[in-house]
């Protein structure tokens, strides 16, 4: 075990460094100026450095006292964030929340409302990423992640289910030719979301010749293609999550012709475990919740 100098006398020291007066030091603490001097003079003893040049009414750091100053204000610094979170957390407990960025942005988000937090009584780190995970840090409490994402350590269970469809903003629509024609989509740029697969689907299923079409805008995010599509730029493969407050509002409108079901669908991680934690346990339940609303 490492051997460390003593809490008291380095608290001592700690005060006296940043006022620069061992009175104004014996104040803050509430001890006397001379228990301030013994405190700083044992630390000395036991370092085997002077850290103070001592005046008759001040006190200069050494240069290593300056040093050792520094270093101790940082350790002195992060106890007190220690301490604060271990407060919080006994207070409020924390849940770590590993969600994909895209489902974030559509879905998350709009539901995680401040009355939804006061509610949960709970720290919620959330964090995002762009794709599915294949592995994740210890910390991490509940993980919402497309497809089922076999992950060492947590169970998977389905938790929301997507079917596709085209949709477009009225003003698009308004241009024509009638959004029923297979000519439609040759006359506007389609927009993807990394590559053709939605749209060979689509255009299999409903008759479309993919190869009329060469007008097409790539993004590699679903909330971005769906942007494009409000804006006007094209026609967008879309779902229910996804666009489910547009199509609410008009600013967007689901085209006629065929839905296609989902490939795959969100899943919700959880720790392998008998005893989940508390704020797991409320997060998780708030999650299925929501899913089903």
């Amino acid at each position: 075990m490492r051997k460390l100098p003593n809490l008291n006398a380095t608290r001592a020291f700690e005060a006296a460094a940043r006022h620069g007066s061992f009175a104004a030091a014996a104040d803050e603490l509430g001890v006397s100026h001379a228990a301030v001097s013994r405190h700083v003079r044992n630390l000395e003893m036991e370092l085997g450095v002077e850290l103070f040049e001592r005046h008759a009414r001040h006190v200069v750091l050494t240069g290593e006292g300056s040093l050792f100053a520094r270093t101790v204000a940082r350790s002195f610094a992060d106890l007190a964030l220690g301490v604060g979170r271990l407060r919080r957390g006994t207070a409020k407990g924390t849940v770590v929340l590993d969600v994909e960025t895209d489902l974030a942005v559509v879905w998350l988000m709009p539901r995680l409302t401040a009355e939804a937090l006061d509610a949960l009584r709970l720290n919620v780190d959330l964090r995002c990423r762009p794709d599915p995970p294949r592995s994740l840090p210890g910390d991490v409490d509940l993980v919402l992640t497309w497809g089922p994402a076999a992950l060492i350590g947590f169970r998977s269970e389905p938790f929301l289910d997507l079917n596709a469809f085209p949709v477009a903003s009225p003003a698009l629509i308004a241009k024509g030719p009638d959004p029923v024609s297979p000519d439609f989509y040759a006359a506007h740029r389609l927009i993807h979301e990394r590559g053709l697969y939605w749209w060979r689907r689509y255009c299999e299923a409903a008759g479309v010749i993919l190869d009329d079409v060469d007008n097409h805008l790539f993004f590699n995010r679903t909330h971005l293609c769906i942007d494009a599509a409000l804006r006007g730029l094209g026609i967008a493969i879309g779902d229910h999550l996804s666009c489910g407050q547009h199509l609410r509002s008009g600013r967007l409108v689901q085209l006629p012709g065929p839905v296609l079901p989902g490939r795959e669908q969100y899943h919700l991680l959880t720790p392998d475990t008998p005893h989940l934690s508390r704020p797991a346990r409320q997060m998780r339940d708030w999650l299925r919740k929501a899913a089903q609303n």
